[in-house]
């Protein structure tokens, strides 16, 4: 073995020699609450942890207010011109005169994209037809969904020109329990979900799905997945870019002004950054979609991990994922961005997946304890070794009886994402489950005469109550109940179980909830903070914390009437309060 590579531990892998980073100290990158364009891109979406050069952040930090200094640029320079002074960096002790001052800001308005039907990467004709790639009969289908106080929501193309309004199933009065849907066939278009809310609260704001599925064709099986908001930072685990698979990235852009896109992948070949072998840089233009081809610009990896930078304005991405083997179809799904980067990740569903691999990835060297979540608690499944900036695949085996989820847990900061395979013979499929930010609230949509396993997990120490609600594909309400998951464990419900024609539920967590009341109540969200720039509400923030994860398995019915493999993961949605807590300061010091 040449001197330096790692070997395999504990079914894990490593390729290549491993090369050492340069450990320089860097910082977290400061909040720009600049509004970009008339877009306010708020639904609850994973920021991830950038790449070389910013370090990765814990779920509690990136919830933590961020101080920014405010100065009157415009005044400063005038006076400069004027009296021709120097400006310079003021590096002295306190002086007086200076303000910390916070409030509580509501977000109003948010936007969520629902990418286009799965579709192979190439579909030219070659050759003998009996050996041409072919789609099939595939068709899709998005169901989205306003849920609380919202004063209007409407699905839209990225160009804008056309819109259909989401729309109550009975009409009447707000406050009635009913949610404002609409649906859509998503073989032509990707669309935008925007919604202006009366007020931001928990359980008010917008959920999607979309599912696309074939019983012929290369692409026979299911697809789906949430609609997805945009970011700035975003990171996605994507499974292999080996011979058969191809890996289609798109970066969807429903502002007013291009976005300039910048790549960085890691894979299972090396330590440290790959050498991108096409653009590192991508344009996208304003409203418009780019599809980047991963496969091509990092190949022959088991596993590679992307960094999607946006330097201007928030964009949308999934990843289209399909394999093949020789004319053999091997399924397909999207991959979404994956939760920011911390010491626990949670894999909120592995229900009817198969047999499991789970790919994990950090920047810094760490031991990782990876577990299922069973209606009991946590069961270790192994504990492996990751090293710094190259992606470790776990192989775990076929999933045990009463397992629902996936949990790791690290000494240092990680991503994680689980990969589910059932083998058909000549026909399989495989399903991604990325790991999920916990929430007070979820919402979660079933399109396309969805068959589905929904799972409750619970990454905290305390047990949890929730309270769910079902809904049909017109936004009524069929139903509701209540379920406890154990603390570290995992719970499961058929959502037909909450009524006939169960198509949409809204899952909430009733002691955070609760919790969440009382503190707010308490705590005043405006005026003067302490010098470290924190206030009674970000205490009422720690204590509306949860560990409530939702997600659902899914099959589809004309793929399973088929007898072929199908399967799928959609994850819930936050419909947390869109609130931040923001904090700012008049300071005198900035002119000398």
């Amino acid at each position: 073995m040449t001197e330096g590579m790692h070997t395999s531990e504990d079914n894990h892998y490593h390729d290549g020699l491993p090369q050492n980073t340069d450990g320089a100290e860097t910082a977290q990158a400061d909040l720009d609450f600049d509004d970009d364009s008339r877009y306010d891109f708020t639904q609850a979406m994973p920021v991830v942890q950038a790449p070389i050069g910013r370090r990765a952040v814990t779920k509690r930090r990136l919830k933590k207010a961020r101080t920014v200094t405010v100065a009157v640029i415009s005044a400063a320079l005038l006076i400069v011109a004027t009296l021709g002074a120097t400006i310079v960096p003021w590096r002295g002790a306190d002086v007086q005169g200076s303000a910390v001052f916070a409030a509580q800001v509501s977000r109003t308005q948010q936007q969520s994209y629902c990418p286009q039907r799965m579709a192979l990467a190439d579909t030219a004709s070659y050759g003998d037809s009996a050996f041409q790639v072919s789609e099939g009969n595939i068709t899709s289908q998005a169901l989205v969904a306003a849920a609380g106080s919202v004063e209007s929501a409407a699905l839209v193309n990225l160009a804008g020109t056309q819109s259909t309004p989401l729309q109550s199933a009975s009409q009447q009065a707000q406050g009635d329990g009913s949610l404002s849907v609409a649906s859509a066939s998503m073989n032509s278009n990707s669309l935008v979900v925007s919604a202006k809310l009366a007020d931001s609260s928990d359980g008010t704001g917008m959920f999607g799905s979309v599912a696309s599925w074939a019983t012929q064709g290369d692409l026979s099986g299911l697809s789906a997945t949430q609609c997805v908001a945009a970011a700035t930072q975003q990171r996605f685990v994507v499974p292999s870019t080996q011979t058969g698979w191809t890996q289609q990235l798109v970066i969807a852009n429903p502002g007013s002004t291009a976005a300039a896109v910048s790549l960085t992948a890691w894979g299972t070949s090396q330590q440290g950054a790959l050498s991108l072998a096409t653009a590192a840089t991508v344009t996208v233009q304003a409203q418009s979609e780019t599809t980047v081809n991963l496969s091509a610009a990092a190949n022959a990896q088991r596993g590679l991990v992307v960094d999607v930078d946006s330097h201007t304005v928030p964009v949308a991405a999934v990843v289209r994922s399909v394999s093949m083997d020789g004319l053999n179809p091997n399924g397909s799904d999207y991959v979404t961005a994956s939760a920011a980067a911390s010491t626990t990740q949670v894999m909120p569903t592995v229900a009817s997946l198969g047999t499991v691999t789970v790919a994990l990835f950090s920047m810094d060297d760490a031991m990782v304890d990876v577990s299922w979540l069973t209606k009991s608690g946590r069961t270790q499944a192994q504990q492996v070794k990751v090293y710094s900036q190259q992606v470790t695949l776990v192989d775990l085996g076929a999933v045990p009886d009463g397992a629902y989820a996936l949990e790791a847990t690290s000494d240092s900061a990680i991503t994680a994402q689980a990969i589910g395979t059932r083998d058909g013979g000549k026909q399989s499929d495989f399903a991604v489950s990325g790991s999920q930010e916990s929430a007070r609230v979820f919402g979660i949509a079933l399109p396309g005469n969805l068959t589905a396993t929904l799972v409750l997990s619970n990454s905290s120490d305390a047990d949890i109550t929730t309270a769910l609600t079902g809904y049909d594909a017109s936004g009524k309400k069929v139903g509701t109940t209540t379920m406890k998951v154990t603390a570290g464990g995992a719970a499961v419900l058929d959502p037909a179980k909450l009524g006939t024609g169960a198509a949409m539920v809204v899952v909430s967590d009733s002691d955070a909830a609760s919790s969440a009341g009382q503190a707010a109540g308490a705590a005043d969200t405006t005026g003067t903070a302490d010098e470290a720039g924190t206030t009674d509400a970000t205490e009422a923030t720690d204590k509306a914390e949860t560990g409530l994860h939702v997600a659902a398995s899914v099959s589809q019915s004309d793929v399973s009437a088929a007898s072929l493999q199908g399967i799928a993961v959609i994850e819930g949605a936050s419909l947390d309060a869109a609130t931040s807590l923001v904090t700012a300061s008049r300071d005198q010091r900035i002119i000398s």
